[in-house]
């Protein structure tokens, strides 16, 4: 009984020595699954996922719903106000608003599937069970490894990183001509 015990304790002190320095070991009974951390992942595509929605899509849903309902008032006041044409630019913008919004949202952020051998002398995640590759970061708000790593954004409802960093930025673009456009619209 003692001897087993033995056994345990030491076995236990191994891990958490591992886990402490970081080093992932790769137990061969078991095949590789992937971490898919707190995110919805789908269309896989060469094993890597295609769209991801993360942890905090409903609040990425009421942003969709916010600029359908924003861009339907001030393009309705701006037709009132200037007429059909005004109000088509207004709808356009906000059209443009939205498919970028989506085109970031879907979009993978850099979560990296492929499995390589780690070696004692490398770092890698525990949670995730992959090598740390140069800029990876793992994400405690989402609970998975990002390549590129830029910043959780909750408005987006996950990482935005390698990715998607192009498309959120084109996000960002967008709002700005959705702003200018309506403003300029509104006080013409």
């Amino acid at each position: 009984m003692k001897q087993q015990e033995a056994f345990f304790q030491e076995e236990s002190c191994q891990i958490q020595k591992e886990e402490t320095n970081g080093i992932l070991e790769v137990e061969n009974d078991q095949p590789f699954k992937p971490h898919f951390g707190n995110t919805f992942m789908f269309k896989f595509s060469d094993g890597q996922p295609q769209i991801t929605i993360g942890p905090h899509w409903p609040l990425s849903l009421c942003v969709m719903v916010s600029i359908i309902v924003g861009t339907y008032f001030i393009s309705t006041t701006i037709y009132l106000k200037s007429g059909i044409w005004a109000s088509l630019a207004s709808i356009l913008s906000g059209l443009i608003l939205e498919v970028s919004f989506l085109r970031v949202f879907l979009k993978n952020p850099g979560v990296n599937f492929t499995l390589t051998e780690v070696t004692r002398t490398e770092k890698s995640c525990q949670p995730c069970k992959l090598k740390k590759e140069l800029g990876t970061h793992h994400c405690y708000e989402c609970d998975i490894c990002v390549r590129g790593y830029d910043h959780h954004c909750p408005w987006v409802g996950k990482c935005i990183g390698e990715g998607n960093i192009i498309e959120f930025q084109l996000f960002l673009l967008s709002f700005l001509l959705f702003f200018v456009c309506n403003i300029f619209l509104v006080l013409m």
